[in-house]
């Protein structure tokens, strides 16, 4: 099955699909649903962001007495994604150091497309299988945000979008995505800068009154894309920047939101600035109990293969907290996707097929 599970990868990867530009990814996986006889669905979740793709929906009915399970990865990468051209040296897979490889999450969805055609092919029992393709993720998970999750019977999901083979994500932040503005007042700044207010010092300020990086053990916040158009010779009467908050507590997310507000107001007064922001969650608290049936069966199937695995927390985002946002408990899992996000990305063959086997034994125990 080897050849076929790089060859399936390989298509993949190199069927362009960066995020908001899927429509090519999801005709792909469309077309092989329809090859194998399994029923699927589109929806119109790009519609919502601007993506020109749609959530894929699988479903392979199973045993009746077993309890169906979700299976999820998504179909975009980040760029640059386009061209990508695969070499495999020594049993690991890389690009040519020009674009990303697109194991993220590529190497998920081939995991769980080969794992469904063989289950075709043998008529092996197994479980009610149910499957989530999303778009969007790497800018946000919104593909996953705009689910229709009625479609779904499952209350537990594998979502493959990890790098080690031996961990379980169990638990990830709450996150919250802000944009600031800062507004001061125009005036000529050779000819009379004392009649401006100066909204680009007040936003410098303030930043540098707000903490940046690890804010305890369960906090991490940043701040990025600082920015202020216009000429030398004009005072900037408008500064923006972004920020985030991840917390693992949501009581102190909150106060690391209330201290950032004050830590901008404080600033804007001194100044006789104004302000405002606009606050966006991008998703909640993750968590699901180690001592639960989905961990369990993870383990085992693991441990299966010679491997201990690590119950793991991340403060990384994934579907994973839209899927338990909405009553499916989900723990995230590694394919041995490596410095992704980077024209360094790899993958080894091994662990492309180990994985392959992992979703088809999840698919077929019938406990």
């Amino acid at each position: 099955m080897e050849n076929r599970v790089v060859g399936r990868f390989i298509k993949y990867i190199t069927c362009s699909s960066e995020s908001c530009h899927e429509s090519a990814m999801c005709r792909l996986i469309e077309g092989e649903l329809d090859r194998l006889g399994i029923e699927h669905f589109r929806d119109n979740a790009g519609e919502n962001f601007g993506s020109d793709g749609w959530n894929v929906y699988a479903f392979l009915p199973g045993e009746s007495t077993a309890s169906p399970l979700m299976f999820a990865s998504h179909l975009d990468t980040v760029t640059p994604g386009t061209d990508i051209h695969p070499q495999i040296k020594d049993g690991v897979i890389r690009s040519d150091g020009t674009t990303v490889l697109g194991s993220d999450d590529k190497s998920g969805v081939a995991a769980i497309m080969e794992a469904m055609e063989r289950l075709v092919e043998s008529g092996v029992k197994h479980r009610p299988v149910e499957v989530l393709f999303s778009i969007s993720e790497e800018i946000g998970l919104y593909g996953a945000k705009f689910a229709d999750y009625s479609r779904f019977s499952a209350k537990e999901c594998v979502t493959l979008d990890h790098g080690k083979t031996d961990s379980i994500i169990n638990r990830s932040p709450a996150q919250l995505r802000m944009e600031i503005k800062i507004h001061g007042k125009a005036s000529h700044a050779g000819v009379a800068p004392e009649h401006g207010i100066h909204s680009l010092k007040a936003a410098c300020e303030a930043i540098a009154n707000i903490p940046c990086g690890y804010v305890g053990d369960d906090s991490v916040m940043n701040v990025a894309n600082l920015r202020s158009l216009g000429a030398t010779n004009v005072v900037p009467d408008l500064t923006c920047f972004d920020m985030e908050i991840r917390s693992f507590n949501e009581e102190t997310l909150q106060k690391l939101l209330a201290d950032t507000k004050a830590a901008i107001a404080t600033t804007c007064e001194k100044y006789g600035a104004t302000w405002e922001m606009e606050v966006e969650r991008h998703s909640s608290v993750l968590y699901v109990p180690e001592n639960g049936k989905l961990i369990g069966q993870l383990c085992d199937a693991l441990k299966k293969r010679g491997i201990e695995p690590k119950i793991e927390s991340t403060f990384g985002g994934s579907d994973t907290t839209w899927f338990n946002a909405n009553g499916i408990s989900a723990a995230n899992i590694g394919t041995g996707m490596m410095n992704v996000h980077s024209v360094d990305e790899y993958i080894a063959v091994k662990d492309l097929c180990d994985t392959a086997d992992l979703v088809y034994e999840m698919m077929t125990n019938v406990d």
